[in-house]
């Protein structure tokens, strides 16, 4: 039961956090562009791109060329350091008192993918979001990783547009 319990805890805390311009009507943006500036020639960011394209117009967004769009999505992979615990041991006793520290043994360093939209030619941005767990791996490749990467931008633009 306390399995079950944690399954369910540990999924629903799997949201991406998004935020966005309060004082902005996101229902004149109807046409979007991949950033002119955004690296999607590489092999990460052309998948992005292939994904944010695949994906967009479902959100309201049809595609466009830079010059003619209200919108332009661009891409970053932020770098966080994530550090590795241990869990409490809150049942245990340790001498004379309980012992439920939890204790840090190590820290990885990890990739998260960041998108965001922003007003052309002002840099304004509008919305953003970020992944909540790393980019894949480098062990994965090729069709594999590319599903990954479509998945976490699928997870990230279900938060746009944004509810009010």
């Amino acid at each position: 039961m306390l399995r079950l319990l944690f399954f369910i805890l540990l999924l629903s805390g799997c949201a991406a956090p998004y935020d966005y311009a309060e004082n902005v009507d996101f229902g004149r943006f109807d046409t979007v562009a991949l950033a002119p500036a955004g690296d999607f020639s590489s092999l990460d960011g052309g998948r992005i791109g292939e994904a944010a394209r695949a994906l967009l117009p479902s959100r309201g967004l049809a595609l466009a060329t830079p010059g003619q769009a209200s919108l332009w999505l661009n891409y970053q992979l932020v770098e966080e350091t994530r550090l590795l615990t241990t869990m409490p041991r809150m049942f245990s006793r340790h001498d004379s008192f309980w012992h439920d520290e939890e204790r840090v043994y190590g820290a990885v360093r990890e990739l998260k993918l960041k998108l965001w939209l922003e007003q052309p030619g002002t840099g304004k941005v509008v919305w953003n979001s970020k992944h909540p767990r790393a980019f894949p791996a480098d062990r994965f490749r090729g069709a594999e990783r590319s599903g990954r990467v479509y998945t976490q931008v699928a997870e990230l633009l279900e938060n746009y547009p944004p509810r009010h």
